[in-house]
């Protein structure tokens, strides 16, 4: 046992001696590499000097050229880059300053710029130009709490104090509308996203007040989606629009009535251009003049949004869809922030209802034999009552028309809608309209998004064979309880459902890529490199195709190093060695078991038992075996009295 233990200590003496060795030649392979001349790229200093030459010359020269190359002034300018530096939203990096992030950022969405044409202008490379990009649109909204606050529940300056709005308007608070945002997105959602105007757009609800600022943004709503589901998903939300108890915001006749919201009388002129010389003619009319002139405000405020940001006039964006979401409420922040700066050329100036040039005879004759004309038109309508057979034909007509791929991309047209009119009124015998068969269409496509709405419910299951929304017992009555128009679309197979389905399935807008001034923009910005929700959605790049696959790393065979080979051996032989010499005191002493044997006077199966525990303690079992005969039958005897309480009598 002996030997073994000083074989163990000179192993581990010589492992100790190797590791010092290792490390000696390790560093002072290390001192020899630093030793070394770096590589030098070339000059740097030309590269920084032109950089600088062209932020001086080019954007901060003067007010002109920095308001004509980023939109802000340089006093704004320089204050927002403070602002982002003192909530370290944004720092100085060995690329960039933070007045060069700002600049490019502002460059591109200013004049709807390529990240390329971005990144030549400012000599840069288009990475560094693109990954800046995104830190600078999430810094800015970080400010969305700050810039884009609901309006105060007191009466507005406008308003108040103007024999013309106080007290009529005193508990208004701001105005409602949505504008059309062009988008870039791939074909297969394109039809969902096209809607008035002949290319995608998004649809962008924003509730303003009367100085011009946003208090609530709602962007993403897909070009087909009516102002009203605009709405009602912005109240619905979690952090959405709040309309404080007894204010009203002032909307469109799109909205509709309801609590809170106030649209102009319908059928009744209302646009200030409508008026021209002819004065107010009754109540209503004055109602109307009054509301437009207050509503005009949110018209100024996206005018004046599309005026210093050209990424969101009517410009194809190069974007993914989510980042053209983001910019949208990003710019939201920056106006509100160049309001606070004071008011600029980009700001449109107010309109007020003025007396229009007097219209010819032969203009105003023509135009009440046009109103003439349509009221007859209107007034030789008849009702028609649609029965099911009737629906099931049209919906079954206008979804061969789909699959048959008849349908433009806009939707039918009126030549569509005419034959199926006439094929209904040729079973039916009917005279039924283009128009009718609109109306009616507008029906179903309004069920279809109720039905979308059902299928995404918690706790809802869907039966693909039969067409069915399954909803357990408890949770069917709770829901059919307050929503009782829904029952006919639950627990229950939906009638026409594959038709419908052929003919809205692409082209209904569902808002799931809806974002709000509450929520946070560019979040994958920590995450580039994973696939998420973001990334898989509509993607519109240099191109409407899919995104090109990343490259992969070339792997390069390098040839192993010797020094490294040679350590990696010795430090493997050392642990083998030192695993060995550790096990020498685990083996169990050879006989015995005839040591045993030859103590007489104790039970077998004790001496069994004492031999069992020996074996599980190797070291205590060659302790025993070195002693004498007298003293094992004394370790036998006090191990017996201990474990079965039996003395023996050693004489």
């Amino acid at each position: 046992m002996g030997k073994s233990m000083d074989k163990r200590k000179r192993l581990i003496r010589g492992a100790a001696v190797f590791v010092v060795w290792a490390a000696i030649v390790v560093a002072v392979r290390v001192l020899k590499r630093k030793r070394r001349p770096r590589i030098s790229y070339g000059p740097m200093h030309e590269r920084d000097r032109m950089r600088i030459e062209y932020l001086t010359s080019k954007i901060w020269h003067s007010d002109v050229t920095c308001i004509n190359m980023l939109r802000f002034n340089r006093a704004s300018f320089f204050r927002l880059c403070e602002i982002m530096r003192e909530r370290n939203l944004l720092e100085n990096t060995v690329h960039l300053c933070v007045e060069q992030q700002v600049a490019m950022f502002l460059h591109t969405i200013g004049h709807n710029l390529r990240n390329r044409v971005v990144s030549t202008n400012f000599g840069r490379s288009f990475s560094t130009t693109s990954i800046y990009f995104r830190q600078v649109l999430h810094a800015i909204g970080e400010l969305r709490n700050e810039y884009i606050r609901p309006p105060s529940s007191e009466t507005p300056e406008k308003i108040a104090g103007n024999p013309r709005f106080d007290p009529y308007f005193k508990d208004c608070i701001g105005a409602i509308d949505g504008t059309h945002v062009r988008a870039s997105v791939v074909k297969d959602v394109e039809d969902s996203f096209r809607g008035r105007k002949p290319f995608p757009t998004q649809n962008v609800m924003a509730a303003v007040d009367f100085d011009l600022r946003f208090t609530y943004v709602l962007a993403g709503w897909e070009g087909t989606a009516h102002d009203a589901n605009v709405l009602a998903d912005a109240l619905g939300r979690e952090r959405g629009l709040q309309v404080p108890e007894g204010k009203y915001y002032l909307v469109d006749a799109g909205y509709g009535a309801k609590p809170g919201f106030i649209p102009p009388f319908r059928n009744v002129r209302y646009h200030l251009n409508e008026w021209g010389n002819n004065p107010v003619q009754n109540a209503e009319e004055l109602f109307n003049l009054r509301h437009s002139s207050l509503r005009i405000a949110v018209e100024r405020a996206f005018g004046s949004l599309k005026r210093r940001f050209k990424i969101l006039d009517d410009a194809k964006p190069f974007f993914p869809f989510p980042v053209q979401v983001d910019i949208v409420v990003a710019c939201c922040v920056l106006h509100n922030y160049a309001l606070s700066q004071g008011i600029d050329e980009f700001i449109l100036p107010e309109v007020t209802w003025t007396a229009q040039p007097i219209r010819s005879q032969t203009q105003q004759a023509r135009d009440h034999r046009a109103t003439v004309d349509h009221c007859n038109w209107k007034q030789g309508q008849s009702l028609v009552c649609w029965t099911n057979s009737m629906s099931t034909m049209m919906l079954g007509f206008l979804a061969d028309l789909v699959a048959s791929g008849k349908r433009t991309s806009s939707g039918f047209k009126q030549c569509h809608h005419n034959q199926c009119a006439q094929v209904l009124n040729e079973h039916f015998k009917l005279s039924l309209n283009h128009e009718q068969i609109s109306n009616h269409l507008k029906k179903w496509r309004k069920i279809w998004g109720r039905l979308i709405q059902l299928k995404n419910l918690s706790g809802a299951l869907w039966d693909e064979d039969t067409c069915t929304i399954r909803l357990s017992e408890e949770h069917y009555a709770g829901h059919c309880a307050n929503n009782k128009p829904d029952i006919p679309f639950l627990n229950t197979p939906i009638e026409h459902y594959r038709a419908m389905e052929t003919i809205f399935g692409s082209t209904t807008a569902t808002g799931k890529y809806a974002k709000s001034g509450n929520d946070p923009l560019s979040i994958d910005l920590e995450d580039e490199g994973q696939q998420s929700e973001l990334n898989t959605s509509p993607n519109m790049g240099e191109s409407a195709g899919k995104a090109p696959p990343k490259k992969k790393a070339k792997l390069v065979h390098k040839e192993d190093d010797p020094l490294v080979t040679t350590l990696q051996d010795g430090f493997k032989m050392m642990a083998e060695a030192l695993i060995k010499s550790g096990g020498d005191g685990d083996d169990v002493p050879d006989g015995l078991w005839d040591a045993l044997d030859e103590l007489k006077g104790f039970k077998d199966e004790h001496m069994a038992h004492y031999y069992a525990h020996l074996v599980e303690r190797p070291k205590i079992a060659k302790a025993f075996m070195t002693l004498s005969k007298q003293n094992k039958l004394v370790w036998v005897s006090r191990f017996m009295e201990r474990e079965f309480g039996m003395v023996y009598n050693l004489n």
